[in-house]
């Protein structure tokens, strides 16, 4: 296991944990990454207590059951692959608003990269995105950058 220093900074949009809990797809880039970070340990997950909130509301809101949940937020709360940090000034890059929390996790937590499928993160300005110290893609973009 790589030591965390050595590990890559990541925020995963709400929405690639949705898609890895209702994918059946093993090979898919969601999978790849969540393995990465579960199994491999080559990635550190930077979380919020708002971002967490969002990750369990959802997965209730969609129907995965309360034992993977619970195991998830077990591991969002002990797992040496994820660091938790205080959120400070808001963003207002994004559309949605709801996805400003996301770009405060990232900037707080000094991610190297926001992991997301979301149109609203993924069309921020070429010029808004240069306000931020990590960059924003989707699991395929992540997966070709670290690969090279």
């Amino acid at each position: 296991m790589p030591p965390r220093k050595k590990r890559i900074a990541v925020v995963l949009d709400t929405n690639i944990l949705i898609a890895f809990y209702l994918s059946r797809n093993s090979k898919s880039a969601v999978s790849k990454i969540i393995r990465l970070w579960r199994n491999e340990r080559k990635l550190q997950l930077i979380v919020s207590r708002e971002t967490i909130s969002e990750y369990l509301e959802i997965l209730e809101r969609i129907g995965i059951s309360e034992k993977r949940i619970e195991k998830l937020n077990e591991i969002l709360e002990t797992y040496g692959t994820v660091t938790k940090v205080s959120l400070g000034k808001i963003p207002t890059e994004s559309r949605d608003a709801d996805d400003n929390l996301v770009l405060a996790t990232a900037v707080s937590g000094k991610a190297s990269f926001l992991i997301t499928n979301d149109k609203d993160l993924l069309d921020i300005s070429d010029r808004d995105k240069k306000k931020f110290k990590f960059r924003i893609v989707t699991p395929f973009e992540f997966l070709s950058l670290i690969e090279e």
